[in-house]
């Protein structure tokens, strides 16, 4: 009889332990999820902030001076920025100040005034060289 109790508590024990290993292999995943999404969140934060800047890029009355030029609006901290190139193309940039992310938006100059090319829009620098997608 003393037996069947040694051997019940040590299944008990086992039991504890294992629970006990899987509460923590379950805490530590969860905390890595939660950085993940987090990093998620502010993703998405910065493309939509980035889409706000660009279509108020597109907005604004931007002079015919060739190179970069850029317009910031400091309330929402959209920084938007067009490059003029050959036959009245352009391309505009918008991106959240101070953030990485930037989308881009090739577009037709006529006079003061912005006119978005159709499916112009991308996520990336469509310039040949990376330093030329610098402002």
């Amino acid at each position: 009889m003393n037996q069947r109790g040694n051997s019940t508590l040590g299944m008990v024990l086992m039991l504890l332990l294992l629970g006990g290993v899987t509460l923590h292999a379950t805490r530590t995943q969860l905390e890595k999820d939660v950085v993940l999404v987090a990093d998620e969140q502010q993703h998405h934060k910065d493309f939509w902030q980035a889409q706000a800047a660009l279509e108020w890029g597109l907005a604004q009355s931007w002079p015919p001076v060739s190179g970069w030029q850029c317009q910031t609006l400091p309330s929402h901290r959209w920084q938007s920025c067009l490059l003029t190139m050959e036959e009245g193309n352009a391309l505009l940039s918008g991106q959240e100040e101070g953030r990485e992310l930037r989308l881009w938006q090739w577009v037709a100059r006529q006079s003061h005034s912005l006119q978005p090319q159709a499916q112009g829009r991308i996520d990336y620098c469509p310039l040949p060289k990376p330093e030329q997608c610098q402002p």
